[in-house]
């Protein structure tokens, strides 16, 4: 029963954990726009889920877990690529004028 309860609470966390990445990469594709983001907060998350990984293959490596933060770690890059991209982009664009 309880490994049924913590498997159920894991589904949960691991849907709504990509349910919240999901507005703010919205964001950051339509207004191509990333001046209200933090880099260090985005490098912060990769390192602590780099942490929690480094946890999880030494002290339990179970499978589910390892895909559920390895998926973690790429929407985390996959929004830090964005963030330096438009933070870039941007720069670029306001030297131009």
């Amino acid at each position: 029963m309880k490994t049924t309860i913590s498997l159920i609470f894991l589904s949960v966390y691991t849907v709504l954990e990509f349910v919240a990445y999901m507005p703010q990469i919205v964001k950051l594709l339509k207004t191509k726009s990333a001046d209200d983001l933090s880099l260090g907060y985005w490098f912060t998350w990769i390192a602590a889920d780099l942490c929690y990984m480094a946890y999880i293959l030494l002290e339990t490596p179970e499978l589910g877990l390892i895909f559920i933060v390895s998926l973690d770690i790429c929407f985390l890059i996959f929004v830090l690529m964005l963030t330096i991209y438009y933070q870039k982009h941007k720069k670029r664009k306001r030297k131009h004028y």
